[in-house]
């Protein structure tokens, strides 16, 4: 893929994510419809460090392997750095995670050998990572595993630099990234923290977040002596049913002194990443998009929906500039001034925006969806998302699906969850009571499809394909009434013979 050098290459969609950083946005390449990721930092932010993002972005552009997310180019508008790479569109184990921990051991050796593989690279050319979590591990629709967040890669000078203060990183902190020892810290310091990620996927979340919050579990973490100290801090109830594979290769991350830590390649070849060679390559992605699908579920459960936030480019500096270079005159025939009000209204793209990706009002979403219908009743509405749940998995079970089937039914779901909403019937009374919309349509789509004819083969065929058997034989029944069938059921013959022998009993008197 050609390098990106001009936002002129971009079409700028919705927000994806937000950090000290900046905000992240998924774009498209107008010449070929790829999506991208666009990271832009505010150069003018305190919190903007031009030298950690010289550094990413240096390490990102010599990385070419399939583990870690790709760079495809930079440059500077307005004051902002935009940083363009690889979309993965599935999430971060961290969010993926809100839905419960992955109980296949399999599946998390699967994705623990992705890392491993990323790391194995990284350490090969010299490189640490520094800031491996669960948050920097992305997966995709098509089953990728990837890392990415280079931000603070191979700074060994100072180990307690702002980034590792944030809240969160230190359950996945190394001891000697903690202590801030003399002799600064190597590449195995990234094994400890791929041994607490392993940890985050069998157990939901990682070692002592369950019980200290963050500045508590460093002190803790600094406090232990040995290897068995650590590990009698962070035992589970779960963890009693682990693997031994598993807690094997635990006690082969969580080694205090790191030159007795295995490395990423010898840790390649344990007993516990060898279970993901149990798995085929289809099933492997297979499994890891139903990780993206329980995430979606869990979400629709829950009530969880992200307002979307769509980019709206500054107008200030351009403002500033036509009257500075043309005055008054350059703005004859303009009735006003395309100011960025955006920070007022986050969630609306501007009018005048080219770069914004509908001037219309976007959909409701399903939150606003049910704040509209309240009279339906809450509980209703989480019956009716557990029936979607279970639709789903039967078709998942049943039917062997495609790739991109599998997404369309994952859309499809999500559709029918926002067309949760009544509407009133033209063809009934107006006293009668309203219907739920994905509900009508259903209907209306069944009852045409059932319409008998008896000369249409092309409806026929349709009627076998898409209609129940029991549906079905309503509609041989109607089209020859008292006529076998081939597809009728034992429990119409039966009728059948009930029905001739009260007629001939009738005769007979």
């Amino acid at each position: 893929m050609k390098r990106i050098i001009s936002s002129e290459e971009l079409e700028v969609c919705e927000e994806v994510g937000r950090g000290g950083f900046g905000v992240v946005y998924r774009g498209v390449l107008k010449e070929t419809g790829k999506e991208v990721a666009i990271k832009q930092i505010d150069l003018e932010s305190d919190s903007a460090d031009i030298f950690e993002v010289n550094r990413e972005i240096t390490i990102l552009s010599e990385c070419r392997i399939p583990q870690i997310t790709r760079y495809i180019g930079s440059f500077v508008k307005k004051y902002k750095l935009w940083v363009i790479m690889e979309y993965v569109s599935g999430g971060s184990l961290f969010d993926l995670l809100k839905a419960g921990p992955i109980t296949d051991e399999r599946l998390v050796a699967a994705i623990a050998k992705e890392v491993l593989i990323a790391l194995a690279y990284l350490h090969g050319q010299g490189k640490i990572h520094r800031d491996l979590k669960s948050q920097n591990i992305l997966l995709g629709h098509g089953g990728e595993v990837k890392l990415t967040d280079f931000g603070v890669s191979t700074q060994l000078s100072s180990n307690f630099s702002r980034r590792n203060t944030t809240v969160g990183t230190p359950y996945w902190m190394a001891p000697e990234v903690i202590l801030n020892s003399t002799g600064g810290h190597s590449y195995k310091a990234d094994i400890w923290s791929l041994g607490c990620c392993v940890f985050e996927l069998r157990n939901g979340k990682p070692p002592l977040q369950e019980h200290f919050a963050p500045m508590k579990a460093l002190r803790q973490i600094s406090s232990c002596r040995t290897e068995s100290d650590f590990w009698e801090l962070i035992q589970t109830e779960s963890s009693k049913n682990w693997s031994h594979e598993l807690l094997d290769f635990f006690q082969k991350c969580f080694v205090m002194q790191p030159r007795d830590r295995w490395s990423a390649t010898r840790l390649l070849r344990h007993s516990f990443i060898k279970k993901a060679d149990g798995i085929s390559d289809e099933q492997r992605k297979k499994d890891l998009r139903r990780l993206i699908t329980k995430k979606h579920l869990w979400d629709q459960e829950n009530h969880i929906t992200k307002t979307k936030r769509y980019y709206a480019p500054t107008e200030i500096q351009k403002n500033q500039e036509k009257w500075i270079n043309g005055g008054a005159e350059a703005h004859k025939g303009s009735s006003r001034l395309a100011f960025d009000l955006s920070s007022d209204n986050e969630n609306m793209p501007l009018a005048d925006d080219k770069s914004s990706p509908s001037k219309t009002s976007p959909s409701p979403t399903p939150s606003s969806v049910y704040a509209k219908n309240e009279g339906d009743g809450s509980n209703t509405k989480q019956e009716f998302i557990r029936i979607l749940n279970r639709v789903f998995q039967k078709m998942e079970r049943r039917t062997n699906l495609m790739t991109e089937q599998y997404d369309q039914i994952v859309q499809l779901n999500e559709i029918f969850f926002q067309l949760f909403i009544t509407a009133q019937s033209s063809d009934s009374p107006n006293d009668s009571p309203n219907r739920i919309l994905a509900a009508q349509y259903l209907k209306y789509l069944f009852k045409e499809v059932a319409r008998p004819s008896s000369e249409n083969s092309a409806r026929q065929q349709l009627q076998r394909l898409i209609l129940p058997s029991s549906l079905q034989n309503t509609v041989v029944s109607e089209r020859k009434p008292f006529e076998k069938s081939s597809n009728s059921s034992t429990l119409d013959e039966i009728n059948r013979s009930l029905l001739e022998s009260w007629l001939e009993k009738m005769k007979t008197n």
